[in-house]
């Protein structure tokens, strides 16, 4: 569910989802959103009011930054907020770059980002389920690493697939709506770039979800959640919270 919180960027709600059980996922405990830098004051109150304290960002330390664009912020505009910083990549791992690096905007490369990283991907999670209110995750553009950690936290919470689907294409087509979603690798030239010049023609953008469509399908179908978290060290008591942390 798609809301407005005044600034920010491609921000909705993971709850209003249907479950294969039956019925559908809890609204107003997990939101995402592109970068929080682009939330006003006035966002902040609307993030408040909804209940957010707080923030898990899942950009890499190269990413984060306010700039000349964002807007300016009175002292006391995000008290109470507690922001996270909790990545799911390594950047300067070569290894990472050379398997995920063709693969950063695509669900392709979901298991082995997460298979590389248990440690970090199992931070992520830590701090969500240890909140004591509703969490806000975002990266930079609110699509790629937020649609990977929320179709994960959808997975577990037993979401349909079309559900799963439904989130994610949301979420990529929220990033589109802005010039860029942040950072991407140039396999070429082997370094980082700026995409903030990256524009999608409305065709470009059905055709890179029909493209992703299927991986992600693929992923929802044969990735198995629960066992990751085990080999990732998660303890049953807080894989089991997880579980029911999207379910009413």
């Amino acid at each position: 569910m798609t809301l407005l919180w005044d600034g920010a960027r491609n921000v909705g709600d993971l709850g209003g989802l249907a479950l294969v059980a039956g019925g559908e996922t809890a609204r107003g405990r997990i939101y995402r959103s592109a970068a929080h830098e682009w939330i006003t004051g006035r966002g902040w109150v609307h993030a408040r009011q909804a209940g957010v304290t707080t923030v898990v960002d899942l950009r890499n330390d190269m990413e984060i930054g306010r700039t000349s664009e964002h807007p300016v912020l009175d002292a006391g505009a995000t008290a109470g907020i507690t922001f996270v910083n909790a990545p799911t990549e390594n950047p300067r791992d070569a290894e990472f770059l050379r398997q995920c690096g063709p693969w950063l905007d695509h669900p392709c490369s979901w298991t082995t980002n997460m298979q590389m990283y248990p440690e970090k991907i199992s931070r992520v999670l830590d701090v969500v389920v240890r909140a004591t209110s509703p969490v806000l995750i975002h990266c930079a553009g609110g699509r790629d690493r937020t649609g990977m950690i929320g179709s994960l936290l959808l997975l577990l919470a037993g979401a349909a697939s079309a559900s799963i689907v439904a989130n994610y294409e949301a979420g990529f087509r929220g990033a589109a709506e802005h010039r860029g979603h942040g950072w991407s690798f140039d396999q070429v030239a082997g370094e980082w770039v700026s995409s903030a010049g990256e524009v999608w023609t409305g065709d470009e953008l059905d055709a890179a979800l029909d493209d992703r469509r299927p991986a992600l399908l693929d992923w929802v179908e044969t990735f198995d959640a629960q066992s990751y978290l085990t080999a990732a060290g998660v303890d049953s008591v807080t894989r089991r919270r997880l579980e029911l942390l999207l379910i009413e």
